[in-house]
């Protein structure tokens, strides 16, 4: 897997955050919505930081998708480990 375009930290270590949790929505029946709050937690009662995209249908299929390769992935070397 090629990580050049990947935000990196000052040690060339990639910058990824934890998913804390996620939710989705469907805008007027034609785009779908998915935020993903990431990070630490600011606090009780404070929102965490989160990132919100719109996909139309083909893009949330192929996201399903790509998901889903990456959790077989994972579960295919966890038990050749």
């Amino acid at each position: 897997m090629d990580f050049t375009d990947w935000d990196k930290d000052e040690a060339g270590r990639l910058k990824v955050w934890p998913l804390q949790a996620f939710t989705t929505a469907v805008f007027d029946g034609h785009m779908g919505g998915v935020r993903f709050e990431v990070g630490v937690p600011r606090g009780p009662g404070l929102p965490s930081p989160a990132v919100q995209i719109s996909l139309d249908p083909a893009q949330l299929r192929a996201l399903a998708d790509a998901l889903t390769e990456v959790a077989a992935l994972i579960e295919t070397r966890t038990r050749a480990g």
